[in-house]
């Protein structure tokens, strides 16, 4: 059971560093969406990152769904779990991001 939940903190971490949340200023974000809508490139690029991203999220809930025995107590867990990721992405998002764009 703790496994399936680490497992799951994992992949939402994974999420929140593919879409780079914990370190973009929101006129960053802004800035990136503009140019999105003007750049086919960027576009298409974003919206793979944005599927990417929610994969991850959805494949964790599914590895943590059977560990938990109701949808309440999935809630709650998974909201616990996502803060967790959160701390996470903050602690070692930048280096995970920096060792791919070195690759």
């Amino acid at each position: 059971m703790v496994a399936r939940f680490a497992f799951a903190i994992v992949f939402d971490a994974l999420a929140f560093v593919v879409w780079d949340v914990g370190t973009r200023p929101p006129l960053r974000l802004a800035h990136d969406v503009a140019r999105g809508a003007r750049v086919p490139r960027s576009l298409l690029r974003g919206v793979a990152r944005f599927f990417a991203g929610a994969g991850l999220l959805v494949l964790a809930g599914v590895i943590a769904r059977p560990a938990m025995p109701s949808v309440r107590a999935f809630t709650i867990i998974e909201t616990g779990m996502l803060i967790a990721a959160l701390l996470v992405e903050q602690l070692i998002g930048n280096d995970l991001r920096r060792a791919v764009r070195r690759t």
